[in-house]
């Protein structure tokens, strides 16, 4: 999984998140601004995948429809444009905002370990929009709450563990509309495990084959959500836990 050429990727990812992650915070860069940057990080990103891998034969072009923007992070993009261009409601800001925190930290953190793009070669212009992209998600991640954009409360976690719950939902359909062919879609790896051979993303139950493929894709659905709410949930807790604390401290004063 870990080639000498994509841990050499990773040391500069984490280089880049590290840095823009240190500047928005010292530099207090206003959240217009910084969604302005990463409207700007989805249009190279896109733009280099689109021209990239779109295939011109017999008169038309065609980008596959595994490049459709429709993962966990690559929705982000619409609530980027979103919040950046269009929403007027400071609730749905902060709403907004509560969710990509936990799903733009993790989830771009796990896109780039689990690197997805073939072949992980500087030769292959995917190559600098997947992670380009994956490690400024996991910057405007951090910058969300270090910068305290939004207060992590018990209910901004339900609607975050609703809004994914849909989202991961609907994908079901998302990969039923846009499977064609040998091409099996999946979108938030509600179809299969993201790459064969990972120790608990699989089909198997406690290292067991069970009596049918479905049965294995139930429990391996069951896996995955479990991971999601432990993940989400373990993002939210030192907000939790400080809140806790402060409001026992006022209640004993």
């Amino acid at each position: 999984m870990f080639s000498s050429m994509h841990l050499l990727i990773l040391v500069f990812c984490a280089v880049f998140i590290v840095a823009i992650t240190v500047y928005a915070v010292k530099k207090r860069v206003p959240l217009r601004k910084m969604l302005s940057f990463m409207v700007g990080v989805t249009i190279f990103g896109e733009l280099m995948k689109v021209f990239s891998r779109i295939i011109v034969q017999d008169g038309a072009a065609l980008l596959s429809v595994e490049f459709l923007p429709l993962h966990l992070c690559s929705i982000q993009i619409f609530a980027l444009w979103f919040l950046r261009f269009f929403n007027k409601s400071p609730q749905t800001e902060k709403t907004l905002l509560a969710f990509m925190y936990p799903t733009m930290l993790v989830g771009g953190a796990a896109a780039l370990l689990i690197a997805t793009v073939t072949p992980i070669s500087l030769a292959n212009p995917e190559i600098y929009e997947y992670f380009v992209y994956h490690a400024s998600v996991v910057a405007f991640g951090l910058y969300i709450p270090l910068t305290k954009q939004v207060d992590f409360t018990w209910k901004r976690l339900g609607k975050t563990m609703a809004i994914l719950a849909i989202l991961f939902f609907f994908s079901i359909y998302f990969n039923a509309m846009f499977s064609q062919g040998i091409y099996r879609a999946n979108f938030f790896y509600s179809s299969f495990p993201p790459l064969p051979g990972l120790p608990y993303l699989n089909f198997s139950f406690f290292g067991r084959t069970l009596s049918s493929e479905k049965l294995g894709w139930i429990w391996y659905l069951v896996k995955l959500v479990f991971l999601g709410f432990v993940v989400i949930l373990s993002c939210y807790a030192p907000f939790l836990i400080k809140n806790a604390r402060i409001k026992k401290a006022s209640d004993i004063a």
